[in-house]
């Protein structure tokens, strides 16, 4: 009974751990990040990850670095890194991506590390514009 509990455990072990990091920019502003965290929730209630994490690139814990060190330990095979960002700038073309470089190299073998396009531009976020538009007061 011992031998087949242990192997059943070792069979979940070599699983393949699939999780997200949704990185936002960071605030010195206190509740700033409750719209991000809620999206990660969701994305969490969908189940296509088995962990789904926020990050900051600034100020705010935890730091990119320290999230994919956390899902690295328990066990994480392949982590997708989305930067939450609408617009270009500085941090999508080369802080987050020069973060990135430096942990796939610190992380080589152990994990996959995807850097997913920051959100940008895209047709569903026009909805969303023209939604918040009529919002106005």
């Amino acid at each position: 009974m011992k031998s087949s509990k242990i192997r059943r455990q070792k069979t979940e072990d070599r699983r393949q751990k699939k999780a997200a990091i949704i990185v936002g920019h960071g605030s010195k502003m206190k509740g700033f990040q409750r719209a991000m965290e809620k999206v990660a929730r969701q994305l969490r209630h969908r189940r296509a990850f088995d962990f789904v994490s926020c990050a900051y690139l600034e100020i705010t814990p935890p730091s990119i670095e320290r999230a994919v060190h956390s899902l690295v330990r328990h066990g994480v095979t392949t982590l997708l890194v989305l930067p939450y960002f609408l617009l270009m700038g500085v941090h999508i073309k080369e802080d987050i991506p020069e973060i990135i470089r430096s942990l796939r190299g610190k992380y080589r073998g152990k994990v996959k590390i995807i850097l997913c396009p920051y959100l940008g531009y895209h047709e569903k976020i026009v909805s969303v514009v023209s939604q918040r538009l009529g919002e106005g007061r």
